[in-house]
């Protein structure tokens, strides 16, 4: 009985650490007109969250756009920032546009952004969420290998091994879900006009691991759109 109990804790061990389920959605659009390989600079502009978002405040926040500036340097290109572009348009423009308001000042990089780079970069945190469900007890027929002695027609010890089925029964447990849903668009700086866009929705069984998820989201946008620019 002792050793059934130790085996039981063991496989539910077993079970808790096996990999948590992900699943995720990337639906990509892009210009086959355009020549990617044409792009030499890029700015990528702050990422935004949408109204409403819980994702922890600024200190995460600072997290958050520290980890989308590196990434973004896979593009293997010249990568511009946001503020570095307001303080070169500032100087170019004659005006301070870092003392404007952010959206406006934004608008005005952005229809001078020919300027200084070939294409720019937006990004939008459009969902994060958090849920759970209750998976209800169960029990399953699992195989068991178990060991017997015998002794053999002259007398001598053996040992063989053989595989049962057992049933073994999983209280309820809950299931945390982790939800992130992003937006990420490239556009010309020339005309404006958009030439690679990406909706990427990321669901993982698991309690708030969104920022694991943003970094994936951001790794492969820009990994993706490097592969083109290259």
């Amino acid at each position: 009985m002792f050793i059934r109990k130790i085996f039981g804790v063991i496989l539910l061990l077993t079970i808790l650490t096996l990999p948590q389920s992900v699943s995720a959605t990337k639906t990509d659009w892009f210009d086959r007109n355009y020549n990617f390989h044409g792009i030499r600079t890029v700015i990528v502009f702050d990422m935004t969250v949408s109204p409403g978002m819980d994702y922890g405040g600024s200190i995460v926040m600072r997290n958050l756009q520290d980890t989308y500036i590196q990434n973004a340097r896979k593009l293997k290109c010249n990568v511009i920032t946001e503020m570095q572009a307001c303080r070169t348009l500032s100087s170019q423009l004659g005006m301070n546009l870092e003392s404007m308001n952010p959206a406006q000042a934004r608008q005005i990089v952005m229809e001078n952004a020919y300027r200084i780079a070939d294409a720019w970069v937006v990004a939008n945190i459009d969902n994060i969420a958090n849920n759970y469900y209750v998976e209800p007890a169960r029990t399953v027929w699992e195989s068991r290998t178990e060991r017997r002695h015998y002794y053999d027609r002259h007398g001598n010890r053996r040992e063989e091994t053989y595989t049962i089925q057992v049933p073994v029964t999983y209280p309820p447990r809950r299931v945390d879900i982790s939800t992130l849903e992003m937006t990420l668009q490239m556009y010309e700086a020339r005309r404006g006009d958009m030439i690679f866009a990406r909706k990427d929705s990321r669901d993982r069984e698991d309690y708030q691991a969104q920022i694991g998820m943003y970094g994936r989201i951001t790794n492969s946008f820009f990994e993706d759109a490097g592969n083109k620019i290259r």
